[in-house]
């Protein structure tokens, strides 16, 4: 499944708060026609009950999403933020991540959400491609990195 577009790679998001990235950061999703006009609040009121945040090695991350009938294709959304967002840490909702990087992903078939989660969760744990996220300087950049590490 080819899950990354170039279209769907953001750079330098200027977002207030977590909700404030989920919602431009799930635009293009929408525009595109990847997701209903549902999805992105969907999203938003999944992050409240099962938050996504992570603190990596490297950094910290998010990757916001929710159930299937909000999804038209699948695909993933990959934006790197003009400065670090506070979400709550997955399971540990009391912990606080600085999400410098997201990870919004429209899953559209429910049993493969686990397989893609468990997909996004060994890119995390690979230091090399998650220096490689960090490092990039633009949309090009960002957009070879998912490429090679998400698909």
């Amino acid at each position: 499944m080819k899950a990354v577009h170039r279209e769907l790679i953001l750079f330098d998001v200027d977002a207030e708060n977590a909700e404030d990235a989920i919602r431009q950061i799930g635009a293009p999703l929408l525009e595109h026609g990847y997701v209903r006009d549902t999805f992105i609040d969907a999203v938003i009121q999944r992050e409240k009950e099962y938050p996504t945040g992570l603190q990596l090695r490297t950094m910290g991350v998010a990757m916001p999403h929710t159930f299937g009938v909000h999804v038209i294709a699948p695909a993933v959304c990959v934006a790197k933020l003009a400065h670090p967002v506070e979400f709550r840490h997955m399971g540990e909702g009391d912990v606080r991540v600085s999400a410098e990087i997201l990870f919004m992903m429209a899953i559209s078939d429910p049993k493969k959400q686990l397989e893609t989660l468990s997909n996004m969760m060994g890119v995390f744990v690979n230091d090399e491609a998650m220096i490689e996220f960090a490092n990039a300087r633009g949309t090009q950049e960002l957009f070879e990195a998912a490429r090679r590490y998400i698909g």
